[in-house]
């Protein structure tokens, strides 16, 4: 099979998009209003998909959280410096998956904001793009910062454990203090440049049947 050289996708306008909708301005009024609701449905789709995450790693923060301030509470514990560390470890990494998957949720969210934007203007109207005041707060813009706020709080609380802890690469190497470093160091590279990092590039798609065996 011939291989082509991925390229990025290139910029298109608004003509060009609706053109490449069958030529939404022919459609049907039925068949418009049947797009346009697929868009807007997309859209509550994508939101109530940001929430559930939401929830779901605000329970992650929340066990990490109790796990640390119990074993800190703890006095009588001979692996207390490694079992802070592996919770920091869990507490930075899922915090920081929670902050880069809270834009990346945002992103589509908005996505599909302005695809209905669109839209709208030739089923409905201007119903969406008119709002009742200039300023308000953004409930998810908040929320990414809260979660930065956890990536700093456990980024910063790693670093000064590993700043007091025994991993001297001088002598001695504490493995219980590496090996957690090390993945979580590979995890959160991973999460930028990775297979974390979502690239809209042309894409070969194969294709299989099955066989069906008939008496």
């Amino acid at each position: 099979m011939e291989t082509t050289k991925e390229a990025d996708p290139r910029p298109i306008n608004k003509k060009e998009f609706l053109k490449d909708l069958r030529d939404f301005k022919d459609l049907k009024q039925e068949e418009q209003k049947e797009v346009f609701n697929l868009a807007w449905d997309s859209r509550k789709f994508e939101i109530e998909l940001y929430w559930k995450r939401a929830v779901y790693f605000w329970a992650f923060q929340a066990v990490a959280l109790a796990g640390y301030f119990t074993i800190l509470s703890t006095n009588y514990f001979d692996e207390k410096l490694h079992s802070l560390f592996y919770v920091n470890c869990l507490g930075f990494i899922t915090s920081l998956g929670w902050h880069l998957i809270n834009k990346g949720s945002k992103s589509w969210q908005r996505h599909w904001e302005q695809v209905v934007d669109i839209l709208e203007d030739m089923v409905v109207g201007k119903l969406y793009k008119t709002v009742t005041t200039n300023k308000t707060f953004s409930v998810s813009k908040i929320n990414e910062l809260i979660s930065l706020f956890f990536t700093l709080m456990w980024g910063l609380n790693l670093l000064s454990q590993l700043y007091n802890s025994h991993l001297d690469f001088s002598g001695e190497i504490d493995y219980k203090i590496l090996f957690p470093l090390t993945i979580t160091v590979y995890i959160s590279y991973q999460m930028f440049f990775g297979k974390g990092r979502g690239r809209f590039k042309e894409r070969e798609i194969n294709l299989y049947r099955r066989s069906i065996k008939t008496k």
